[in-house]
């Protein structure tokens, strides 16, 4: 479906990508954020809803529909539930800008967002392949707190400079080049975590830039924050979905780097990560492999109390339950104090 988007008009050089799934409290607003960026030619904006059960979808089309604005805008939805990079992959190939925004369903951009992140690309020469901001922190019920700081990408020069520390960044707040998708390909389908991915992939090839400014608005427990596990099953289904997340992350990194000749120097740096996820593989598996020897083995590579505690957890689930609810109430009580000490 388009909205004020002439077919006559020379594709834009900037596409945003919002990726919306069951955000319905939030979308009309995160949303409004895109549609009124300002201070930049027209915007290609594909509004894209990946199978949603809410009302999401109703409510992106009806935005589309009342749309009178200058951007080229889009709205799309996904036959069936696609997960983050299957989504991805099917914007990318459907969108046409040479820089691509990303967006949630959930945060806020503000309103020169897309000009800053312009901006930024050309005082590069456009040889930048990834630009990141910093945010700042909304909470579930929409109040702005601390500005979250990323690191200062162009201090990543090559893979060396990755391997040595992993920079901190949040994908909500990056945008990347048509030009890095082409050189590396689609996403593995199965690939959640897209943000240092895409890190990777830029400090791999052309490097990445950061702009010191908070251009989004973060929300902390929005829609698509997790849940603490209620008992042993749930806390296993999650603890599998947090380790298929990991190894996917992990496979897609190797092969990337595989691909521009740099495969030993990314798998050294992820062997830490490796080796606890293959662990963890194991004691996710059949009862009988949940075995202290698998602990001892492990432990010459990861913390033994970590692993120990991994196969507590694993092989007693209700233990690991009532942990992962333990440590949500802490996190709950601590956000909590911050929040009075900001908002008194």
């Amino acid at each position: 479906m388009n909205a004020r988007n002439d077919p006559g008009q020379q594709a834009p050089t900037v596409s945003v990508l919002f990726l919306a799934f069951n955000q319905g409290p939030y979308v009309e607003q995160a949303a409004r954020s895109i549609l009124e960026q300002r201070g930049i030619a027209p915007l290609e904006i594909v509004l894209s809803d990946d199978a949603s059960t809410d009302a999401t979808f109703d409510i992106l089309r009806a935005l589309a529909d009342q749309y009178r604005g200058p951007h080229q805008v889009r709205v799309r939805r996904n036959a069936r539930n696609l997960g983050i990079g299957a989504h991805y992959n099917a914007l990318i190939a459907e969108s046409t800008g040479q820089l691509l925004i990303t967006a949630a369903g959930d945060d806020l951009s503000a309103p020169n967002r897309a000009q800053r992140i312009l901006q930024a690309w050309d005082a590069s020469s456009r040889h930048a392949d990834l630009i990141a901001s910093d945010l700042q922190d909304l909470n579930a019920q929409g109040q702005g707190g601390e500005t979250i700081r990323v690191d200062d990408l162009s201090q990543w020069r090559n893979a060396s400079d990755w391997a040595a520390r992993r920079p901190y960044v949040v994908g909500a707040a990056q945008a990347f080049t048509r030009r890095l998708c082409n050189q590396f390909g689609p996403y593995r389908p199965n690939v959640v975590y897209e943000d240092q991915i895409n890190t990777l992939r830029a400090i791999l090839i052309g490097g990445a830039i950061t702009i010191a400014e908070p251009l989004v608005k973060y929300r902390r427990g929005g829609a698509s924050a997790g849940s603490a596990a209620i008992d042993a099953a749930s806390f296993l289904s999650k603890t599998r979905a947090r380790q298929q997340r990991e190894l996917a992350e992990i496979e897609q990194m190797l092969v990337d780097a595989t691909s521009v000749g740099k495969k030993a120097i990314v798998r050294s740096a992820l062997e830490f990560t490796i080796n606890r996820a293959q662990l963890l593989d194991q004691l996710l598996g059949p009862r009988e492999e949940q075995t202290l020897r698998a602990v001892l083995g492990a432990s010459k590579k990861l913390p033994f109390l970590w692993c120990l505690r991994q196969y507590v957890y694993l092989r007693w689930p209700e233990i690991g339950a009532a942990a992962d609810r333990n440590k949500a109430r802490r996190s709950i009580a601590r956000q909590a104090i911050r929040d009075r000490a900001r908002n008194p």
